[in-house]
C-alpha cells in the first residue's frame, strides 16, 4: 500500500517458550519483568498449569543456536538471575524454546489510502516488548 520499507533489527533476540510449571505465587501475580544489563526475561500464566516467557539478549541478529542447545545457551545468559527466571527455563521443554530476532519498523502517519485502511500491526510493526498491542 505504502511501498516496501526495510525492517530494523532492535538489537535485541528474543527466545520464547512455555513451561509446564505454577509458580507458588500464582494467585498474586501473574506477569513478572526482570530486568538486566542489555537483557530481560518477561513471564505470564497462560492457564492450565502453564507460563508463558520470553528471554531478550542484546546481540548481533542472524545467531544461529546449536542443534538441541537454546536451552543451556539461555541457563548461561540468565545464570545468578533469580529463582523465578530459572525454574521457568528448567522446566521447559527443549523443542518448546523458539528464538527470532526483534525488528521494528519507523512509525507512518498515514493509515489508508483510496478504499483501504490498515489497522494494528500491519501499519504499526514495532518490537512486541513495547506494550502497544
Amino acid at each position: 500500500l505504502f511501498g516496501q520499507q526495510e525492517a530494523i533489527y532492535s538489537g535485541y533476540t528474543c527466545y520464547t517458550g512455555i513451561a509446564d510449571f505454577v509458580p507458588a505465587d500464582i494467585e498474586t501475580v501473574g506477569y513478572r519483568v526482570f530486568l538486566g544489563h542489555k537483557q530481560y526475561f518477561v513471564s505470564s500464566d497462560v492457564g492450565g498449569g502453564k507460563m508463558q516467557w520470553y528471554a531478550f539478549h542484546n546481540e548481533p541478529a542472524g545467531g544461529v543456536d546449536i542443534l538441541r542447545g537454546k536451552k543451556e545457551r539461555l541457563l548461561k545468559l540468565f545464570e545468578g538471575w533469580c529463582d523465578n527466571v530459572i525454574d521457568l527455563l528448567l522446566t521447559t521443554d527443549e523443542d518448546a524454546i523458539l528464538r527470532r530476532d526483534i525488528y521494528d519498523r519507523t512509525p507512518t502517519l498515514t493509515w489508508g489510502k483510496g478504499r483501504v485502511t490498515l489497522l494494528g500491526d500491519s501499519i504499526h510493526a514495532m518490537q512486541p516488548n513495547l506494550g502497544q498491542g
